[in-house]
C-alpha cells in the first residue's frame, strides 16, 4: 500500500532513515506532520510540512477535508479496505504455519499467537524488546483500545521492555501489563524482575529462550567463533522463582496455554510471573514488521 500511495502522510513520526524502519519509496509526494521542527527534512525531503500537535493538527485536517468534500464521501473506502484486507489475508496465510507450528523446539510465534488469543487483549499493555521478540510481536499482535502496545522504534538496548512493563503498571494497575524478551534481554536487566515482586508489581513476562543472540548471529560470527559472544544459556524460570516471582519452563507446544493461564492466576493473586519458552535457535522475519 506504502508503494500503491500517491501521497503519504506520517503523523507523530520523526521519520528518521534506519534499517529498523520501514523504508520510504522515492517519488512519492511527502506530507510531514511533526512536534519537532528539527526532524523536518532531516532525512526525508517533504512537500508539505506541519509542526504541531498531533492530535490537534488531525482534528483540523478532517474539518478542512469535510469542508472540501462537502460532507461527502468520495466512494472509495470499500475498494481500498478491501485491498488492504485481502493482502492481510493472503500474507497471515503464508505465516500461518508458524503461528500455529507443533515444532519442538518452539516457534516463537506460535508463543506469541497463543498469548494473544488467551490474555484479554483489550485490558493488556504490552511491549516487546529489541532483537527477535521486537521482529516476531510487531507484525501479528493486535491492540485493541489506545495505549495498550509499547512500541519503540529503532531503540536497540537490551532489556529495557521489562522497566516498560513495571512503570505500566504502575500506570494501570487494573490493566495486565507484558513485556516479551530474549535471553539476551535478561542478562542486562533481568535482577529487576526482584524489583517487580518487592513492590508488588505483578506483571507477565515472556521470554523466549533459545541459548543465543540469534538476531547477531550473521554479524558477530569472528566473535562467537573466538569468545562465544553469542551464546547464552541458563534456567531463567529457576531464576525468577529464586526473585519471588512466578517462574515456569515451557518446552511443548501444548503447554503454551496452560502455562499462561497458571501464569495469570499467579498474577491474579499478586504475584509476578516468567514463563520461559524453549525456542527455535533461528527463525524467519516477517518484512511486515
Amino acid at each position: 500500500m506504502l508503494h500503491d500511495a500517491d501521497l503519504v502522510f506520517g503523523a507523530g513520526c520523526s521519520w528518521t532513515a534506519t534499517p529498523f524502519n520501514m523504508q520510504m519509496p522515492k517519488g512519492k509526494k511527502m506530507v510531514h506532520l511533526t512536534l519537532d521542527p528539527a526532524d523536518i527534512n532531516k532525512d526525508i525531503a517533504s512537500d508539505h510540512a506541519l509542526v504541531g500537535d498531533a492530535a490537534l493538527a488531525l482534528d483540523a485536517l478532517i474539518e478542512e477535508v469535510r469542508d472540501r468534500l462537502k460532507g461527502k464521501p468520495r466512494g472509495r473506502l470499500g475498494a481500498v479496505t478491501g485491498k488492504i484486507r485481502a493482502l492481510k489475508e493472503e500474507w497471515l496465510g503464508q505465516w500461518m504455519p508458524r503461528l500455529t507450528s507443533n515444532s519442538a523446539p518452539l516457534s516463537p510465534y506460535r508463543v506469541i499467537w497463543d498469548l494473544m488469543h488467551t490474555v484479554d487483549v483489550p485490558n493488556t499493555i504490552v511491549t516487546h524488546d529489541s532483537g527477535s521478540p521486537r521482529d516476531q510481536l510487531v507484525p501479528f499482535w493486535q491492540c485493541k483500545t489506545p495505549r495498550s502496545y509499547i512500541g519503540w522504534g529503532k531503540s536497540t538496548q537490551l532489556g529495557y521492555g521489562l522497566g516498560l512493563a513495571i512503570g505500566a503498571k504502575l500506570a494501570a494497575p487494573e490493566k495486565l501489563c507484558i513485556n516479551v524478551w530474549g535471553d539476551a534481554a535478561i542478562g542486562f536487566t533481568g535482577m529487576d524482575i526482584e524489583t517487580a515482586a518487592r513492590a508488588k508489581l505483578p506483571i507477565l513476562s515472556i521470554l523466549m529462550n533459545n541459548y543465543v543472540m540469534a538476531a547477531e548471529l550473521n554479524v558477530m560470527k569472528f566473535s562467537t567463533e573466538k569468545f562465544h559472544s553469542t551464546d547464552i544459556s541458563g534456567n531463567y524460570a529457576d531464576f525468577a522463582r529464586a526473585l519471588g516471582c512466578y517462574g515456569e519452563r515451557v518446552s511443548e507446544p501444548g503447554a503454551i496455554v496452560p502455562a499462561i493461564k497458571r501464569a495469570l492466576e499467579k498474577i491474579n493473586d499478586g504475584q509476578p510471573a516468567l514463563l520461559e519458552f524453549m525456542t527455535e535457535r533461528q527463525s524467519p522475519r516477517s518484512a511486515e514488521g
